[in-house]
């Protein structure tokens, strides 16, 4: 698959089947992939991107944070293949009935409910100030999941970025 590189980013193209070649450690198989074990980047320089962007927070949860995420969202776990070509990742894309908003707020993240509490009492605050104010969280970690917290339909932004301010649904 090709990647394209700006001048400061990386951007890989996104298919709905798409694989980014690469190979277990000698001896492993999925089964080892998903199981407790030590991380060994194949791409350093991917990993670090990914790390670097707040993606991830350490080596070796990917595989658990993918699965994970899927169930708390609804959706399948996706299979994982490795053969000549590489590792597969095969997401299903149905997507699943959100039956209420309850039940959608009990999968949020420590940090999104956080951030629903801040915005409840300060709804005019910005990324910055939402960051400065909670603990252990950077504002592109705040960028993050308010952009999550949107998608689920648990906040709206109404108006701009500097006379606007966020409404919780609920």
């Amino acid at each position: 698959m090709p990647l394209f590189q700006g001048t400061n980013a990386v951007f890989l193209p996104l298919f709905q089947d798409f694989n980014i070649s690469s190979v277990l450690p000698d001896g492993w198989t999925v089964e080892t992939l998903l199981s407790s074990h030590i991380s060994f980047p194949y791409n350093p320089d991917i990993a670090n991107t990914f790390f670097r962007s707040g993606e991830i927070e350490a080596w070796g949860r990917g595989i658990e944070r993918i699965i994970t995420d899927c169930k708390n969202d609804g959706f399948s776990t996706p299979e994982f293949r490795y053969d000549t070509s590489g590792i597969w990742t095969i997401f299903k894309f149905e997507y699943p009935e959100r039956a209420t908003t309850q039940k959608t707020t009990q999968n949020l993240t420590e940090q999104q409910q956080a951030i629903l509490l801040f915005l409840k009492e300060h709804p005019e605050a910005t990324r910055k100030e939402i960051s400065n104010n909670l603990p252990n969280i950077t504002e592109d970690g705040v960028k993050y999941n308010l952009s999550r917290l949107q998608e689920i339909g648990l906040l709206k932004r109404i108006g701009g970025r500097k006379q606007g301010y966020w409404e919780i649904i609920e």
